[in-house]
């Protein structure tokens, strides 16, 4: 069992592998503060343990671990161990895919089934990688933490997709799928004729320097590594067995340490240099950081869009790149500030509520940024108009969402609870659950009637 004063146990990081990271033997003046903060942050989310890289002025400022990689041995965490980092994969595969397009290699918008010739003709093959890439194709969700393993699983599992993974049109809106990301990783890997580990490593990762990065499970576990924890009787247990699925290693299953993920929010937010050198194309990069489609909820951003693997927005007169991630014992997120030329990187090898804290702190004591929260308006009582607008069945595969009206008042029912919702402006649902937290849906709507809810960054489409 973790005492409070393990979890705040700060790492050492050895000078060998601090000068391998290129990180300043100086430790900044609010090192001390992001320290307190950091350590503050992962015992209140009883987290094990986090690592955090701050970029400042497009230069890794500062590196450092706090807590334990492993509950069991107690195992300091160290700045430079590799953690699994969830959805921000997904800037991956899209820099691998943006580089194969700058390489004429690719043709973002040409319909897949003309690249993977298993999918010709069938409704799937008619969707773009462009599509897949920024979630809009239209397909179902779902995140298989353990699957197939080898190589060859990728296309083993992509070249059976059917059409009944639609459920909405292709084009139509945003809507969060990993199998989406993971079918685009597949047609990387056709038209790049590599393997899809192979092309991101060789087009992205060694290229930006990151050394020790890996898809491969038995590579990074001769690396130090930090293993994933969820809550079990007792307290956090280590996560057993390792999830693997390599049919989805494109939508969520890198592993990365926070120095090396820093390096590469350096590269792209310099054009693709670091170090004096073109690690990727400027023209990867602006595939990569353009906004090609509307991210209802915005990450908490103004004018939130979707990139290749990355929201882009604002918040005040700052522009931001964003992306978390989570994955069975890991939490992840990165932030850039492409305009100031800092970042933040934090992971967690554990539950990630801690998250917010560590970044906001790093970023405000880093270079001033405070994230700029604008109150939304007062939940009210939709009007008859509001309500008849809203009122159907919204579906995406088998998950139902029903807006309901009873005594004049909106209700959301989803399985056999019904709750009941308030609307915040035009196009937010406020529902409230018999327990937990209120839950935020989003509503588009066209020609004056609800086309779609969003839950969290799924759609969910009307019937």
């Amino acid at each position: 069992m973790l005492t409070s004063r393990s979890l705040a146990l700060v790492a050492t990081v050895l000078l060998a592998t601090a000068a391998r990271s290129g990180r300043a033997q100086t430790a900044p003046a609010w090192a001390a503060r992001l320290d307190s903060a950091a350590r503050a942050a992962v015992v209140s989310s009883n987290a094990p343990g986090a690592t955090v890289a701050v970029v400042v002025d497009g230069k890794l400022a500062y590196a450092q671990g706090y807590g334990v990689a492993n509950v069991e041995t107690q195992q300091r965490m160290t700045a430079d161990m590799l953690l699994r980092v969830g959805s921000v994969t997904k800037m991956f595969a899209g820099t691998m895919l943006a580089e194969l397009a700058e390489q004429k290699r690719i043709d973002m918008a040409q319909p897949i089934g003309e690249i993977v010739p298993s999918l010709k003709g069938k409704r799937v093959g008619a969707v773009t990688t462009q599509q897949l890439m920024t979630h809009s194709a239209g397909w179902l969700d779902n995140a298989v933490a353990y699957g197939r393993m080898g190589e060859g699983a990728l296309g083993e599992v992509m070249r059976e997709v059917s059409d009944t993974m639609f459920y909405t049109e292709p084009g139509r809106t945003f809507s969060y799928s990993n199998p989406g990301i993971s079918m685009a990783g597949y047609v990387g890997e056709v038209a790049g004729k590599q393997r899809f580990a192979a092309l991101v490593e060789s087009l992205v990762m060694r290229p930006a320097g990151m050394r020790l990065s890996t898809f491969k499970p038995l590579e990074a576990l001769t690396y130090p590594i930090a293993l994933g924890h969820q809550p079990g009787a007792g307290g956090m247990q280590i996560v057993r067995p390792m999830t693997e699925n390599t049919a989805q290693w494109a939508a969520g299953f890198l592993f990365a340490s926070a120095p090396e993920l820093a390096r590469f929010t350096i590269a792209l937010m310099n054009g693709g240099m670091i170090d004096g050198a073109q690690a990727f194309s400027p023209g990867a990069v602006r595939r990569v950081t353009t906004g090609y489609v509307a991210h209802p909820g915005g990450s908490g951003l103004d004018s939130a869009m979707y990139g290749y693997g990355v929201v882009v927005g604002r918040s005040g007169k700052d522009r931001v790149w964003t992306h978390g991630g989570a994955i069975n014992g890991y939490n992840a997120r990165i932030t850039m500030l492409p305009d100031r030329k800092a970042a933040v990187i934090v992971l967690v090898n554990g539950p990630g509520s801690g998250i917010d804290a560590i970044e906001s702190a790093a970023l405000q004591m880093a270079t001033g940024y405070v994230t700029q929260n604008v109150a939304p308006p007062a939940p009210r009582e939709a009007n008859a108009a509001e309500r008849a607008a809203l009122v159907g069945r919204y579906a995406q595969g088998r998950n139902v969402l029903e807006v309901l009206e009873q005594d004049g008042l909106l209700k959301v029912k989803q399985g056999v609870a019904v709750m009941p919702a308030k609307l915040v402006g035009a196009r937010e649902l406020v529902v409230t659950p018999p327990q937990g937290s209120p839950r935020h849906l989003y509503v588009r709507s066209e020609n004056g009637r609800a086309s779609y809810l969003y839950s969290g960054s799924r759609a969910f489409a009307r019937q």
